[in-house]
């Protein structure tokens, strides 16, 4: 158990039960479902959601923010973080920090979401609920700060998420409204866009620190427990593919064979073409084989 300076223990931090309450709460709105019924519209919004947030994370938060594998103007590189924000998991200042103390510390006692370490549940979503991981001084992400924009959607990022529900009940109402013979509602909507869509975010994104830390290929000699894996590299726009990773941090790609499906790359190579993102960073070394 810690102990606090005073010799007494660590009381848990307020901040611990709001998220557990909120991630509680999310997972039980999904049940809204069996009541507010389904729609092809709703499904569609809630796989729209999960694409334009889930990219938001890995292209955003994860390639650009957090290894700056490739080089992007300020107004793209807010724009990603933003679509990173919607995700309700942190914000990108917190979130980066985390990240980067993950590829310091990889599954040694001091990874507070190693499942080598500290469990599976405590990798896939409960190290959330804890004190650690509202102890992060950010220290490491330092340089983000020079950017103020990434520090107003830190500094409000819970309203922006109050206002993303609201937006998306607005919207789910509008298409109620003008275009009736869809059959959806805003409350469907809401359901299905936000808090269905947020929920299968949030356990494709955890899979990432479990799953691949636990089960998969390991063609790379990393030091580390990272696997590849099939399932969550086509769920996770290609992040699936962490052994690869964990190997080479800062590359852009981390499908390095043909077979390895990683569409947050071929959306970068997308945008390159376009010229909204430069100088995509690859793996200087020999590629794994394809059968690994």
């Amino acid at each position: 158990m810690n102990e606090s300076v005073v010799g007494g223990p660590e009381r848990t931090s307020p901040q611990v039960y709001v998220v557990a309450i909120f991630m509680v709460g999310f997972h039980i709105a999904c049940l809204g479902v069996f009541f507010v019924g389904f729609s092809w519209t709703a499904f569609a919004c809630a796989v729209a959601m999960y694409v334009i947030r889930g990219l938001g994370i890995t292209g955003g938060y994860h390639r650009l923010l957090a290894h700056r594998s490739f080089k992007a103007s300020r107004p793209v590189q807010l724009m990603f973080a933003l679509a990173g924000s919607l995700a309700v998991q942190g914000g990108p200042l917190w979130w980066v920090a985390h990240h980067r103390s993950h590829h310091r510390d990889t599954d040694s006692v001091n990874d507070i979401h190693s499942p080598v370490t500290k469990g599976f549940w405590q990798s896939h979503m409960g190290w959330m609920m804890t004190n650690e991981a509202f102890n992060e001084k950010g220290a490491n992400a330092r340089d983000l700060h020079k950017f103020p924009e990434l520090k107003l959607l830190q500094r409000y990022y819970a309203w922006l998420i109050f206002a993303e529900i609201l937006l998306v009940y607005l919207f789910g109402v509008a298409l109620s409204y003008f275009f009736s013979d869809l059959g959806t509602t805003g409350l469907q909507i809401l359901v299905w866009g936000f808090f269905v869509s947020t929920v299968f975010t949030w356990h494709t994104t955890f899979m990432v620190n479990s799953v691949c830390h636990t089960w998969g290929s390991r063609p790379y000699p990393t030091g580390d427990a990272s696997t590849n894996n099939l399932l969550i590299g086509v769920l996770a726009f290609g992040e699936g593919w962490h052994n690869n990773h964990h190997m080479f941090p800062l590359s852009s790609r981390h499908g390095l064979v043909w077979w390895q499906l990683d569409i947050t790359y071929w959306m970068l190579r997308g945008l390159e073409k376009l010229g909204l993102v430069s100088d995509l960073k690859l793996p200087k070394f020999a590629r794994p084989t394809e059968s690994a």
